[in-house]
C-alpha cells in the first residue's frame, strides 16, 4: 500500500479540518485515513485503541493486533497485544463451550484457527457434533437432519396421489391483517396473503419474509395481526407468532401451537437442470389446497442481494408467495417469493439450500444477520482470455474490514480460508456460511514482480455486519464522488474547488457505463438524493461527454442502495 494513502497524524489531523472546505456541497464526510505503519506512534496509538476492546470484543482486538503484526516493524507492543487477544479469545472460546453457545464457539475456533492459534483438543467436526447434539436433546429433528440431504430422482416422475395428498395438509394459508387502508376517503380492508409449509411437527412453518413484514418491521406503524388457516378448516383463524425473519432472503420461521398434520422434509435444488419439471403448492388469491407444475426455466438469476434464485414458468399468483416447490417425492427444493405480474410464466423461487444456511438462526430467534466485508467488487477476468481469476476489489467502505485491515484497491481475491474463488458469486457463497465477528484469511493479487509473475499476499479480516443498504454506508462514511464508484459505477478525480469532477474510469455493466459515460468525460455534480425509505439514490450531473461531442448535457442517474456486487 504506498504511503500516499497513509498520511501521518498531524497531516491527517489538518487534512480532516480542510476537507469539507474543499468539498464545498459535498457530503462533509472525510474518509479515515489508513494507519502509517512506519510511524510508531500510529501504531502505539492503535495498540492503544485495541486494548480498550480487549475484553469487550477480545476478537476485534485480535484482528486488529494481526493487522499490526503483519504491516508494522516488529514491536514488543504489538507482540504483546496478540498473545493477549488471542489468548482472551481462547478464554472467551472455553466459556461458549461450557455454556453450550455452539454457535458463539464455532465463530471463535475458526477465527483461532486462521491464524493457526485454534486449540487442538477441539475441531470443527467435533463443535459441529456437539452443536447436533445439543438440537437433538431439544427434539429439533429438522436441525438434526440438515446434513441428510435427500436427492431426487433423475427423471421427472409425478408425484403419487398419496404424496400430494400429504404435501397439501403440510401447506398452509398465511393472512396478516392490517386494518383499513384509506384511499380516496373510503377504508378499504388491507390484507396481505401468502401461503407456507411445515417444517418441524412441533408446529414450526416457512413462509416469506414480505408476507410477515409488518409483524416485526419496526418501522411499520399500523395495525397488524397474523394468524394461519388450515386446508381442511378454512373458517377457524389459528394464531401464530413470528420466531425469526431475514429480509435479505426474503424467509420467515412461524411458531403455532397445533399439530401439523403433515410435515415437509427439505430436499435439495443442486440436482435441478433447465427444463426439469417441478412442483408448486399454495394458497393463489386465497385458494388452498392449489398444486401447479411447471419446469426450471433458467438458474442463477441474481435477484437477492445475496445468492442466486431460480427461475419457474409453474403459475404463480397473489397467495403464492412462501409456498414450496417440491420434487416427485414432496421434498422441498425452493420457496416461492415472486412474480412478474406483467409477465405470464415468470416467476422466481428461493432455493432450499440458503434456508439450510439460515435456518439455525431462524430458529435462534429474531432478524437474521449476515456477514459483509464491506467492499464492492466484480468478478476479474485474467488479461487476454475469458478465464475467470477471481474478485477484484473497486471499493472498500472507510472504517469497514476490508479498509481496517488494510487490502489495497485493485487487488484480485483468489482464496478464502484456503478455498479457491473465481467469481463474486462463489465469494459469496461462502460469506454466507459465516457469522459477524469471524476472522477469515484472503488471499489476494496484489501485482506483478519483476517476471510478471503474480504477487500474493494474505490479510486477516473480521467479517461485519452487513447493513440494509451498503451504498447509504459509503454516502455516510466518505465522501460524496467517491461513493459514486460503488453507486454508479463511475470513479470520479476532482478538477478545482468545486463540484467538478473528471470520470477516470468505469465499472463495465455499471449504470454509468450503460448511460453512455466514458473515461475523460467532465462531470459536475448538481444534486444527490439518498431516499432511505425506497432504498434508492438519484443524482443530477451537467456533463460534457466526450463521446457526444463534449455537448454540454444533463443527466439524471438513480441506483439502489443495495446491489449483489457488495461483499
Amino acid at each position: 500500500m504506498s504511503n500516499r494513502n497513509r498520511p501521518f497524524p498531524l497531516l491527517a489531523l489538518v487534512l480532516t479540518a480542510l476537507f469539507p472546505l474543499l468539498a464545498g456541497c459535498a457530503s462533509g464526510k472525510t474518509p479515515e485515513p489508513f494507519i502509517d505503519y512506519s510511524d510508531e506512534r500510529s501504531v502505539l496509538y492503535e495498540v492503544d485503541s485495541a486494548r480498550r476492546v480487549l475484553e469487550k470484543d477480545p476478537v476485534y482486538a485480535l484482528a486488529r493486533a494481526r493487522t499490526l503484526k503483519d504491516n508494522a516493524r516488529s514491536m514488543k507492543e504489538v507482540e504483546t497485544l496478540y498473545s493477549e487477544a488471542g489468548s482472551r479469545v481462547t478464554t472467551a472460546f472455553s466459556k461458549a463451550v461450557s455454556a453450550g453457545k455452539w454457535a458463539d464457539a464455532l465463530a471463535m475456533w475458526r477465527s483461532l484457527d486462521a491464524l493457526s492459534l485454534a486449540p487442538s483438543d477441539w475441531s470443527e467436526a467435533s463443535i459441529l457434533k456437539e452443536r447436533e447434539r445439543t438440537w437433538r436433546e431439544q427434539g429439533n429433528a429438522t436441525l438434526v437432519s440438515l446434513g441428510n440431504v435427500l436427492r431426487s430422482t433423475p427423471e421427472d416422475e409425478a408425484p403419487s396421489s398419496g404424496t400430494v395428498a400429504r404435501m397439501i395438509k403440510g401447506t398452509i394459508t398465511v393472512w396478516v391483517d392490517r386494518g383499513l387502508s384509506v384511499r380516496g376517503g373510503v377504508g378499504y380492508a388491507d390484507r396481505v396473503i401468502g401461503s407456507g409449509f411445515f417444517i418441524d411437527k412441533r408446529g414450526y412453518l416457512v413462509t416469506n419474509y414480505h408476507v410477515i413484514a409488518s409483524e416485526v418491521d419496526p418501522s411499520y406503524e399500523g395495525y397488524s395481526r397474523l394468524f394461519l388457516k388450515m386446508p381442511d378448516d378454512p373458517d377457524t383463524r389459528i394464531p401464530a407468532r413470528v420466531v425469526g425473519w431475514d429480509p435479505v432472503f426474503d424467509l420467515a420461521l412461524l411458531k403455532t401451537e397445533i399439530d401439523p398434520p403433515a410435515v415437509f422434509q427439505l430436499g435439495t435444488s443442486e440436482d435441478l437442470k433447465v427444463g426439469n419439471r417441478i412442483y408448486a403448492i399454495g394458497s393463489p388469491a386465497g385458494l388452498d389446497r392449489t398444486l401447479t407444475s411447471g419446469i426450471v426455466s433458467a438458474q442463477r438469476r441474481r435477484l437477492l442481494s445475496l445468492g442466486d434464485v431460480l427461475q419457474i414458468d409453474a403459475p404463480i399468483n397473489h397467495g403464492n408467495s412462501g409456498g414450496p416447490i417440491v420434487d416427485e417425492a414432496g421434498r422441498v427444493q425452493a420457496v416461492v417469493f415472486a412474480g412478474i405480474e406483467p409477465f405470464e410464466g415468470l416467476n422466481f423461487a428461493i432455493p432450499v439450500e440458503l434456508l439450510r444456511i439460515i435456518l439455525p438462526d431462524l430458529y435462534d430467534g429474531g432478524k437474521v444477520s449476515h456477514p459483509w466485508f464491506g467492499a464492492f467488487g466484480k468478478t476479474a477476468v485474467l488479461p487476454g482470455s475469458s478465464e475467470n481469476a477471481g474478485v477484484s476489489l473497486v471499493y472498500s467502505v472507510p472504517s469497514g474490514p476490508m479498509y481496517a485491515a488494510g487490502v489495497p484497491r485493485d487487488t484480485v481475491i483468489t482464496a478464502m480460508n484456503g478455498k479457491r474463488v473465481r467469481t463474486l458469486e462463489e465469494l459469496q457463497h461462502l460469506i454466507i456460511r459465516e457469522r459477524s465477528g469471524t476472522i477469515v484469511r484472503l488471499t489476494g493479487i496484489t501485482g506483478e514482480d519483476e517476471r510478471k509473475d503474480p504477487v500474493y499476499r494474505d490479510w486477516f479480516v473480521m467479517l461485519a455486519e452487513r447493513p440494509e443498504n451498503p451504498g447509504e454506508l459509503a454516502f455516510e462514511r466518505d465522501l460524496e464522488s467517491n461513493a459514486f464508484l460503488p453507486l454508479f459505477g463511475m470513479r470520479l478525480e476532482r478538477m478545482g474547488s468545486s463540484r467538478r469532477y473528471l470520470v477516470s474510469s468505469l465499472v463495465r455493466g455499471g449504470i454509468a457505463d450503460e448511460s453512455g459515460f466514458s473515461e475523460q468525460d467532465s462531470v459536475e455534480i448538481r444534486e444527490v438524493k439518498v431516499d432511505k425509505k425506497t432504498g434508492y439514490v438519484s443524482a443530477r450531473l451537467y456533463t460534457k461527454r466526450r463521446a457526444k461531442g463534449y455537448l454540454d448535457a444533463y443527466i439524471g442517474l438513480m441506483a439502489s442502495l443495495d446491489s449483489p456486487s457488495y461483499f
